[in-house]
């Protein structure tokens, strides 16, 4: 319903007579005019009559309308939506992202303080019987005031006390919640749920807030999005860190690789530092482009005999300092077990197959803690050798793949082990391969190639992640002698390969198995089929093969903010009662429940970055917790972008609080309309300008006969 603030102009609309008068006035009656024979002219006469007349009325109507318009215009008339704020008491209901994006620091203040002052304007203009509630999604507790009070001091108290998470927010999922909550409309007061956000892409989906704003008329709510944004984010942080090997084994070598992400705005370089159990190991230049990512990596030593070997990452300062470190805790373990299965083994007999892969995992015949190999015969195998403990099984030359060995290699991989087929004299592999559920679609044929042939091996078209770290470490040979190998084709959904010769043909092969793997190889561990097990090469894919497989047997210490982190706890219970401290020294007791004894222990309450200490008993975890990589991201959706996404008028944007504020006197007092209604008289008044000269016109008459038709004239 449209209001006038100044009303007393529409008495100007009486003019509107003035028109209709003048042409009242101005009419005039034809006039018969002695004329010779008319009887060609009656049918155009009559049609240039009607055709005046229309004219006539069309350019009384547009000035009728012109005068009305522009009385109309000066009474400054508004409109009213539907979405109007009521004149009585307001529910105003403050949300405030609590993300660790809103950390950013801008100038001296972070988005998050800037978020904070526009709420405290906002509450301040408010009359004393609104009703104030404030969420800060990305607490622990997000609800910090709610229901809403009356109290605008204790608001102001709580607003200014407050200070952002480290997690994510998903803000249509906080605002669903919200709605949830609210009482159902028709109550008489309006409520108003205004955000104050940045709107990071990675955590505001615009079509789930498009349904967020389909509820909003049946709980009778307006809807307000603050954009609190950064001039300029640049931003570098860390999105991955990896380690290789994912433990700290005998001498304490590792290897940190980190992926880091510059933001859009970012330029320059950057350093990265690798600091374990507080001290400094390394430190590494690099430069990365704006919206790109880097892999750096670091060589790291853990000394001592800590159970757990604790530390970071770090880059340079800027503007979101949270992104800037990622913690890591690594277990010490005593060693990988590695069990080597020797297919021509006799008790009287050497161990012919496995000789060399067991110099390879000891070099020089020294034993190293790194590795802790055990060698068996088949038959040992097929007896029933305990299995527990090992994290990878190297099977040279088997002499038959039967129920019983398939079954015992098959659960082994199953639950999370590694077994890697070498073939051998007893041509096992070449017969019997098909017997294995996940290598049945595979075809193998035995190429013989006399008294050898040299190979280079070439990397694969996808290189796996151990294969980048073996070519970082050595380079695969150029000149490898082989005298026989398995060809290898038609390989199964999933499986990688590990080199190739020239002609394509796979080097090493691996397929995926329930919880760990299967690996066959093309030639043996012997010198029967080539002179591999003499090179380098043997002694370092044979070992970081090992060391890659040893993830699977190891619990993560590592998670993020927000969430849950599973790991084994060997104890006869399903009902646990953990000790959590926070990196600022807090405890608190977390009762943990699980299905049987053998599944891993979930928990969860890490609500900030740092170390944590979980303990129960005597044994006691520490847990690295590390902000999200998506909180780095910093790109943000515009207003334009939201506006496209969120149709309907009860979602009002803003970008300060000068937008927002007429935003309010909008839904208070209406539109103005009368900006519009005097662009229609303008308009108008140029088009009965053009309408009339134009249809005035009168063609197809000789000059003495639209003389006569002007005088008056008429045809009888």
């Amino acid at each position: 319903m449209p209001i006038l603030l100044a009303p007393w102009f529409l008495v100007i609309g009486v003019a509107a007579v003035v028109p209709v008068a003048l042409h009242l006035l101005h009419r005039r009656r034809p006039k018969p005019m002695p004329f010779s024979s008319l009887r060609f002219l009656v049918e155009a006469a009559a049609k240039t009559r009607r055709s005046r007349h229309l004219t006539n009325f069309l350019t009384l109507l547009m000035r009728v309308l012109i005068i009305l318009l522009l009385a109309l215009s000066f009474a400054q008339p508004k409109v009213r939506f539907a979405t109007w704020l009521p004149q009585g008491k307001r529910t105003v209901v403050l949300v405030l992202d609590g993300s660790a994006s809103m950390g950013y620091q801008d100038g001296e203040k972070t988005c998050f303080m800037q978020a904070t002052e526009w709420a405290l304007q906002l509450l301040r203009s408010l009359d004393s019987g609104d009703a104030v509630a404030l969420l800060v999604p990305g607490l622990p507790e997000p609800r910090v005031i709610f229901p809403a009070i009356s109290d605008h001091e204790a608001a102001a108290r709580a607003l200014a006390e407050a200070k952002p998470g480290y997690g994510t927010v998903g803000l249509a999922e906080v605002l669903n919640d919200l709605l949830a909550r609210l009482p159902e409309g028709g109550s008489g007061t309006g409520v108003e749920i205004h955000v104050f956000s940045d709107f990071q892409k990675t955590n505001c989906d615009l079509t789930a807030l498009t349904a967020v704003t389909q509820r909003l008329p049946e709980r009778d709510t307006l809807l307000f999005l603050n954009h609190v944004r950064p001039a300029v984010a640049a931003n570098a942080g860390f999105v991955k860190t990896a380690f290789y090997p994912p433990a700290v084994l005998g001498d304490g070598e590792f290897q940190a690789s980190a992926t880091i992400r510059a933001s859009s705005d970012y330029q320059g370089g950057n350093t990265l530092r690798l600091i374990v159990n507080g001290e400094e190991q390394g430190r590494r230049a690099f430069s990365i482009l704006p919206a790109q990512t880097a892999m750096e990596g670091m060589s790291g030593h853990a000394t001592g005999e800590a159970e757990f070997v604790q530390g970071q990452v770090e880059l340079d300062p800027d503007g979101l300092a949270a992104d800037n470190i990622s913690r890591f805790c690594l277990p010490r373990i005593p060693g990988i077990p590695v069990l080597l299965v020797d297919g021509s083994a006799r008790a009287d007999q050497g161990t012919r197959d496995t000789f060399f892969l067991d110099r390879a995992i000891q070099p020089r015949g020294k034993a190293r803690t790194l590795f802790l190999p055990k060698t068996i015969d088949w038959q040992a195998l097929l007896a029933g050798e305990r299995q527990e403990g090992f994290n990878v099984i190297f099977v040279c030359n088997p002499p038959s793949l039967g129920e019983t060995a398939v079954a015992r290699l098959s659960d082994f991989a199953r639950d999370g082990g590694t077994v890697v087929l070498m073939p051998g004299q007893q041509e096992a592999l070449e017969r019997e391969l098909r017997t294995l559920q996940p290598l049945q679609t595979i075809k193998v044929r035995k190429e013989e190639l006399g008294d050898g042939k040299s190979f280079s091996l070439v990397g694969s078209l996808a290189p796996a992640e151990l294969e980048k770290r073996l070519l970082s470490v050595i380079p695969a040979p150029s000149s490898l002698v082989v005298r026989r190998r398995l060809l290898l084709s038609d390989l199964p959904a999933g499986a990688r390969t590990l080199f190739q010769y020239p002609d394509g043909a796979p080097f090493l092969v691996e397929v995926p198995f329930g919880l760990g793997s299967f690996w066959l190889a093309s030639v043996s561990a012997n010198r029967d089929w080539s002179e591999w097990p003499l090179s380098p090469f043997f002694v370092v894919l044979t070992q970081e093969l090992i060391k890659s497989c040893a993830h699977r047997h190891l619990t993560s210490l590592t998670t993020t903010v927000g969430n849950s982190l599973p790991f084994e706890w060997q104890e006869e219970a399903t009902e646990l009662e953990f000790r959590l401290r926070d990196p600022a020294g807090r405890e608190r007791v977390l009762n943990v429940k699980r299905a049987d004894n053998n599944r891993p222990v979930v928990l969860n309450g890490f609500d900030e970055p740092g170390f944590y200490r979980v303990a129960r008993g005597a044994k006691e975890r520490m847990i690295a917790v590390n902000v999200p990589p998506e909180e780095g991201d910093l790109s943000y959706l515009t207003v334009d972008e939201m506006a496209g996404g969120l149709p309907g008028d009860r979602v009002q944007q803003a970008s300060a609080w000068q937008d927002q504020q007429q935003n309010l006197v909008n839904l208070r007092h209406g539109r103005p309309l009368w900006p519009f209604l005097l662009c229609i008289a303008f308009f108008l008044a140029a088009t009965e300008e053009i309408f009339a000269n134009l249809r005035s016109r009168t063609a197809g008459f000789s000059q003495s006969l639209r003389l006569f038709l002007k005088q008056g004239g008429r045809a009888k």
